[in-house]
Formats: structure tokens, sequence, C-alpha cells
């Protein structure tokens, strides 16, 4: 089964320069059109989903709305969850990073009462494992709509690269798509393509 990851579109954290957020941060107006004009661009492509997952974090769950009809089935699944910023979802990225510049030089480091980014890799490497790898052999295309950080992980996790030395290795923009093809000849996932709006 091929994989299709997706970004949500741009949230009220990302016009502000929030890190992170909380599990409540919407779409922007932004954030919504994006989302519909991602939706013409899968059209365009002929994505069509057998599986859809989903981040239950609101702006996820609003962009599988929009790039989805409502009939379509959805599991939302608390392991592609962000990284969970504890106290600190509700300040600047900037201010976080000045008070604290040396956080991201060790991805063990926990922000106080949430998680580390390592947690997080954890619990996304856990799904890949369950929801991911037992469905390589069949036919489809498995969706799975989330965030920039379980994103890289999931990229990072499938392609080879280390987490503990290397996250992020993968940037991807609010509103993206990377899509991944199972290659039965190698045993393992290609990056095909990548866009966004």
């Amino acid at each position: 089964m091929d994989l299709l990851l997706i970004r949500h579109g741009q949230s009220v954290a990302n016009e502000k320069g929030l890190l992170i957020s909380t599990d409540q941060d919407g779409l922007t107006e932004l954030g919504k059109k994006q989302s519909v004009n991602l939706a013409a661009t899968l059209e365009r492509f002929a994505f069509q989903p057998s599986k859809i997952y989903c981040s239950p974090w609101a702006r996820a769950r609003q962009t599988a709305e929009l790039l989805f009809e409502k009939s379509t089935p959805m599991t939302f699944d608390a392991r592609l969850a962000e990284t969970h910023p504890g106290i600190y979802g509700s300040w600047l990225e900037a201010d976080f990073n000045r008070a604290f510049p040396d956080f991201n030089r060790d991805i063990r480091n926990r922000y106080e009462n949430g998680e580390s980014h390592l947690d997080m890799a954890q619990r996304v490497q856990q799904w890949v494992e369950s929801e991911v790898r037992p469905q390589v052999q069949d036919a489809g295309l498995l969706v799975a709509v989330a965030h920039g950080g379980p994103i890289s992980v999931v990229l990072q996790h499938l392609l080879g690269v280390p987490i503990e030395t290397h996250y992020p290795s993968f940037t991807v923009p609010n509103a993206s798509f990377t899509y991944l093809k199972w290659r039965p000849d190698l045993h393992r996932y290609c990056l095909e393509r990548a866009g966004h709006v």
C-alpha cells in the first residue's frame, strides 16, 4: 500500500509564530483556503485514499474534513499528534528559543509538563509499525493527515534516517503532501512526489 502524508494548512499558531501550540489550535482563513486548494491538487494527481488516519488535533482534523468528503471513513489516532509542548504552548517560538537556546540540540529534552521530541518520535514510529508496515503488500493508498514533526519522523523512519541524531531531517510546509510508493522489488518505500499549495 502506498503512503500519502499530508501536513495541515496554516493554523492560528503558525500565523502568530507560536511554539507548537495546543490540540485546540485551528486553521486560519488562509489555512482553510490552502486545504481546499490542496484537495484540488490531490484530485489532479488522482490520489484515492483506501484508508485515512488523522491526528485528533484541531488543525489536522479541520484540514482532513476539507480534503475529504464527510462520508469518507477516517481514523483519528493520537499517535500522529505533534509534540506536546506542556506549559510552553502559548509561547512565541522566538521567545522560547531565546530563553532555551540549547533545547533543540537534544531530542530527549522534555517540555515542562509535556513531551520530548523523542517521546513523539517513538509513538509515531509505533504507529508506522502497527498501521503501515503490516499493509505494505496490500493494494491502495494509506493517507495520514498530521503535523510537521510526525511527518518528519515517518519519513526518517521509512527512509532510514536516524531520529536521535538528525531530527528533524525533513521540514514540510503547511498544506503539503508527500507521496511514498511501496516498491516490492526493493522491499521499501521510495519518495516519489511531494508538493504544496
